[in-house]
């Protein structure tokens, strides 16, 4: 990939595109755009964000910017029920994968009523930006490819951008470069590599 500096810099440009803030010029698809950068290059991408979201308000002073990180919505909705001690607990006496298996059973992932969804769908305002950040930091508890499947009906007239630490090419998610996610053939790649 090229330098992630670079990439950032068109990003920023990129996102204050009025047809990407209005969902112009895409036909019939959902706003859905993906940025996917190296993971080495996480915390680089994560300090660049108040950086962009300044631009682009700078830019377009009517446009909002919500970002939702699904690491903190997950973890919210642990702390809000009391479950942090005893999922460590849990884990500590059946592994790592049964905790897994148990908090995305909980969380109600891939169901109609799927806890993230809901509350990006609850918190979400009209007229704004979605960033999705926290794909690395929740694996493998949230799969992006699934939120971005159950996102569609609540998020559709939005631009949503998830920021991706892995490759995004020809519809194939792969988290870190190195885990298949499945397929999700509706976002746009945001910049090339």
């Amino acid at each position: 990939m090229r330098p992630i500096a670079v990439r950032v810099d068109e990003l920023k440009e990129k996102l204050s595109d009025p047809k990407i803030l209005t969902n112009k010029g895409l036909g019939n698809e959902v706003g859905f755009y993906i940025f996917d950068y190296e993971p080495e290059d996480e915390l680089i991408v994560r300090d660049a964000l108040p950086y962009i979201k300044k631009h682009i308000q700078k830019e377009n002073p009517d446009i909002s910017i919500q970002e939702f990180d699904l690491f903190d919505i997950a973890l919210e909705f642990f702390e809000q029920r009391g479950y942090m001690d005893k999922n460590f607990k849990m884990e500590e006496k059946k592994g790592s994968e049964f905790l897994y298996d148990k908090m995305k059973k909980a969380l109600k992932l891939a169901t109609n009523n799927d806890w993230i969804v809901e509350y990006i769908s609850e918190h979400k305002q009209e007229g704004s930006m979605i960033f999705i950040t926290g794909i690395g930091k929740v694996y493998p508890i949230v799969r992006s490819h699934t939120v971005l499947n159950n996102l569609q009906a609540v998020v559709e007239n939005t631009p949503l951008i998830m920021f991706y630490p892995g490759h995004y090419e020809n519809g194939s998610l792969k988290l870190f470069s190195r885990f298949m996610d499945d397929n999700y053939y509706r976002a746009f790649k945001l910049i090339e590599n």
